[in-house]
């Protein structure tokens, strides 16, 4: 479950909303207050996704809670589920996420809430460094960033043709924008995530 709050007028939360809706969301994004919106996913990485493209310009502070979520099933099945149908721990860890996210000198940013707190911290400190990377960058590096596909060798020719820039520029802007060291620290998180949302072995 992810909660996302507005941290500035200036961000438009239907634009989020709209890239959110675009990633599958289990339960869709839906606005619960006037500066909040909640959904959740059943992929961590379409979470993580969700969470990095909230971090732009330091606009929303992110929760994001691994625990139990019950949908409802009729809900369910006609594919019309909102949070207010939901109920389940993950929940409660989401909004403990997203006041985590916006304590701390400088504010965190995003946190990550779980029944194993151990891990779950290891996750939000790995997801604040991720949220640091991502926010700092300018609108001319995003328009580089966002025609890359991860995993894709020799895109970067075509994104230079597409952007009317040499293939040196969108090579000097990949580096100031960390994008290869985001990239690389992805399936860590990932992996965290996936651990606090494995089910715990039955007792002895």
């Amino acid at each position: 479950m992810l909660t996302f709050i507005q941290r500035s007028p200036q961000v438009s939360l239907p634009a989020l909303l709209d890239k959110l809706s675009k990633l599958n969301p289990r339960v869709e994004f839906a606005q619960t207050y006037p500066d909040e919106i909640q959904g959740a996913f059943e992929s961590s990485a379409d979470a993580l996704q969700a969470a990095l493209y909230a971090s732009r310009e330091q606009g929303f502070w992110v929760g994001i809670g691994v625990g139990e979520l019950r949908i409802p099933r009729f809900a369910g099945a006609l594919g019309t589920v909102s949070t207010n149908d939901c109920t389940g721990d993950a929940l409660e860890f989401s909004r403990l996420a997203v006041e985590a996210a916006r304590t701390g000198a400088p504010a965190r940013g995003i946190a990550v809430s779980a029944h194993n707190r151990a891990v779950a911290d290891m996750a939000s400190g790995l997801t604040r460094l991720l949220y640091r990377v991502c926010s700092d960058r300018t609108e001319a590096e995003w328009r580089v960033v966002d025609l890359l596909v991860p995993g894709v060798r020799g895109q970067q020719r075509a994104v230079a043709q597409a952007l009317g820039i040499t293939t040196q520029a969108v090579s000097r802007t990949l580096m100031r924008s960390l994008w290869h060291e985001e990239q690389a620290a992805r399936p860590a998180v990932l992996d965290l995530l996936n651990r606090l949302d494995a089910p715990s072995p039955p007792a002895i």
